[in-house]
């Protein structure tokens, strides 16, 4: 929406208009009633013991296999029920025949086309059903309670969404989703010239949370520190995804705005997702899929995306401090705990006179016929 010539030819008012509207649309789908019953599971998830995480997990598991098998051509040779002789699947294999990934029971079921972020240089075209949209919307609502937020709160989104067309030059560089109680802020215009105007609107917004890049929040909070200006907020906390926070930028992010920093992990491809809890310990997600582990890559296989199951995925990140065995969290989860997760990392552009130009692995979505690209900047 935001790369139509309509919306960037549109006054402010009408652009606003245009995102409340496409709000409304996402709120009918994807906050009917299956949604709020799956966040009471989830939220009643949070306090069972470890033994009934693990048999929930196998149920799905076995559902997610034979579902597979049944309906899924790429499966339909494997005889066992033993997910160890399923075949460990990459990006690649997606690529080169997707179809043969698609549940043949849900053809006429309505079906979500996504691509993944491009962070390899290789944009991968994903299909997904409705359930599996409420499951991520479920999974990232916990999430944000993790770190305090409650219906109402006010939220600021600054990710790589071209809320304000690049061609503007003048503030405000920031739109209102007043549907979901949120400013939605360019990450693009944000420099040295206008990080002043983007305090000035976070002082009159009071936000309680705020969901950004990584590199994006960093740029702003590092913008802040370097010129010496005041920050005066009291957000409950702030939630990343879609790229790696490095210890030093968190620490960074975390003195400027005085709040915890929680990191969200999650994919296109639906089969896992990981977060951090109030103690800010990042936790795996097993009530979303089955895990395995190669030279400490992540193998995973999602529970929720019926439309197209992947089975022992290669997600190519890799965790550190993975246990083998359990030990509780004081949060009391009864998740497995790691590390660390070295997977994506934000990337710039330098522009002609300085300014850092973000989020470029996250631009060629949706583009027919590419497939791959590299930027190359030789000064």
């Amino acid at each position: 929406m935001y790369k139509s010539s309509l919306y960037k030819k549109s006054p402010i008012f009408l652009q606003e208009l245009m995102i409340n509207i496409k709000s409304i649309i996402f709120k009918l789908l994807r906050e009917n009633w299956l949604f709020k019953k799956r966040i009471k599971e989830l939220h009643s998830n949070q306090y069972i013991s470890r033994e009934k995480l693990l048999e929930q997990q196998r149920s799905l598991l076995k559902i997610t296999l034979d579902q597979a098998k049944e309906h899924v051509s790429f499966y339909k040779n494997v005889k066992s029920s033993n997910i160890d002789d399923f075949p460990l699947i990459g990006k690649e294999d997606i690529r080169i025949a997707p179809c043969a990934f698609l549940n043949d029971s849900k053809k006429f079921s309505y079906t979500f086309k996504s691509q993944t972020g491009g962070t390899t240089g290789k944009p991968l075209n994903l299909y997904s059903g409705l359930s599996a949209i409420i499951e991520d919307h479920a999974q990232s609502h916990r999430q944000l309670t993790w770190a305090g937020y409650l219906p109402g709160d006010k939220r600021v989104w600054l990710r790589a969404d071209l809320i304000v067309p690049l061609e503007q030059n003048t503030s405000p560089y920031w739109r209102h989703n007043r549907i979901d109680k949120m400013l939605m802020m360019s990450v693009y215009h944000l420099s040295e010239e206008t990080v002043r105007q983007y305090l000035e609107q976070l002082h009159n917004y009071k936000p309680k949370i705020i969901q950004a890049y990584p590199s994006a929040i960093f740029l702003f909070a590092n913008l802040i520190e370097s010129l010496g200006l005041a920050v005066n907020l009291k957000i409950k906390g702030i939630v990343l995804s879609s790229e790696s926070c490095s210890d030093n930028q968190k620490l960074v992010i975390e003195r400027v705005f005085n709040c915890k920093v929680f990191s969200w992990y999650g994919l296109s491809e639906r089969v896992a997702t990981a977060g951090t809890c109030k103690y800010g310990k990042m936790h795996l997600i097993e009530d979303y899929g089955y895990y395995e582990f190669s030279d400490d890559k992540l193998i995973a296989t999602g529970f929720h995306n019926s439309k197209m199951p992947l089975i022992r995925y290669n997600t190519e990140d890799i965790f550190s401090g993975v246990s083998s065995e359990f030990n509780q969290c004081e949060c009391g989860l009864p998740f497995l705990t790691i590390k660390s997760i070295q997977g994506r990392e934000g990337e710039f552009l330098l522009s002609t006179s300085g300014r850092k130009v973000l989020i470029f692995n996250h631009i060629p979505k949706n583009v027919c016929g590419l497939v791959e690209l590299q930027l190359k900047q030789k000064r």
